[in-house]
């Protein structure tokens, strides 16, 4: 949870001036996986993946700020501080180019909502499947997941980076089992609450996790159940401010640098608790947001990023939030077991004309791992992005 009461600001700088890093070494600040993914795809190493200047970072701290963490393709920093003398500071320093306030202390929203579980049916197994899907057989035949995983491809050699609010329990409930047995849970982080125990945190990733690593025979095979998993908490489920985009895009930087293939991201924003932070359909071109640029870069990381639409279809809003507007993300919306439209989900175009979102899949009574420890179903394009992830 967000206990701070200091204010905290984004700070870019104009330049990477003396940094010690070279675009002739990136193994310096990228894993041998993350080079390897862009050698694979053609993407050369670039500026933006060059780490933000050291010097640049120590006067932010000279002038007292906490830095909470660096964000090199945005050429800047997340700061927290009490005093407007200390922000007045950092604006003079001939190396800032913005600093913009990203959080404002004493907020709160509703929290977060928890997912809403039903019960699930029964299903036979089909004697020509690798797997016994039971309950989960609908939503992943839907697509031909089945088809897909009979063919070998379950995930094996794949990374996949998981950005949501916590994964509370997912080291213990039986359906990740497998998961913890393999250890493929390769690196974990918090970038709300560092040092925090992302396992007592909220239920959201957890269950989303379910829909992709879930290898219980018989009641909930996911779609990916045999990849590699970075698990990575940038929402703050108590509150709902902008610098959960800053975080996120902390997040898909960390992703990008262990060298993950596929980022989830069953997240978006449009609306936050002050309307100044708030942001317009006009915003939803797929380059204007923090998160939108940010997935974007990742996309031109040679990252496939998915987001989930948004469940706005039947409030006012209506439309697909950020970032599944981007460039570079696919935009998952929902249909119910029939394949048909799933009326909370949100809809398209982008505000640019793009036909967003990009597909669909199978997000009204999906089923994942229950908080309790039981298989149920649950609602919302949170559960059909990682169904294509």
């Amino acid at each position: 949870m967000e206990t701070s009461s200091q204010e905290k600001y984004f700070v870019s700088f104009n330049n990477k001036l003396g940094t010690p890093f070279t675009l002739e070494n990136p193994t310096d600040y990228l894993t041998i996986k993350s080079v390897e993914r862009r050698v694979k795809q053609g993407i050369d190493i670039d500026y933006t993946d060059l780490p933000v200047s050291p010097n640049y970072i120590n006067q932010l701290k000279e002038t007292g700020a906490k830095v909470l963490f660096t964000l090199k393709w945005f050429n800047g920093a997340v700061i927290e501080t009490t005093s407007e003398a200390m922000v007045l500071q950092i604006e003079n320093l001939e190396s800032v180019k913005e600093i913009r306030k990203v959080f404002e202390p004493g907020l709160k929203s509703a929290p977060m909502p928890e997912e809403e579980i039903f019960p699930i049916y029964t299903v036979a197994k089909d004697p020509n499947d690798f797997y016994f899907y039971g309950s989960s057989s609908t939503q992943i035949k839907m697509l031909n997941g089945h088809i897909i995983h009979n063919k070998g491809f379950r995930g094996k050699g794949i990374t996949i980076g998981v950005l949501d609010a916590g994964f509370y329990n997912t080291n213990t409930l039986p359906a990740f089992d497998s998961l913890w047995k393999d250890e493929r849970v390769i690196f974990t982080k918090d970038f709300v609450t560092p040092n925090s125990n992302i396992y007592q945190e909220h239920t959201h990733g957890m269950i989303v996790l379910s829909a992709m690593v879930g290898n219980l025979p018989g009641q909930l095979i996911g779609s990916a159940p045999e990849a590699n998993y970075i698990l990575i908490r940038s929402e703050d489920a108590n509150s709902e401010q902008i610098i959960e985009e800053y975080n996120w895009a902390a997040a898909a930087e960390l992703a990008d640098s262990l060298g993950v293939d596929i980022i989830n991201s069953s997240l978006g924003y449009y609306l936050y608790d002050t309307p100044w932070q708030s942001h317009t359909y006009s915003q939803m071109n797929g380059i204007s947001t923090p998160i939108a640029q940010a997935a974007n870069f990742a996309g031109e990381k040679g990252i496939l990023v998915v987001s989930s639409a948004g469940n706005e279809g039947t409030n006012d809003w209506k439309y697909i939030i950020t970032p599944a507007d981007a460039i570079n993300t696919i935009g998952v919306g929902a249909v119910n077991e029939l394949g048909q439209y799933a009326s909370f989900s949100s809809i398209g175009p982008s505000a640019d004309g793009r036909i967003k979102p990009d597909v669909m899949a199978m997000g009204q009574s999906t089923v994942i791992q229950s908080p309790n420890g039981q298989i149920g179903s649950a609602n919302g394009t949170s559960l059909s992005a990682p169904i294509i992830s």
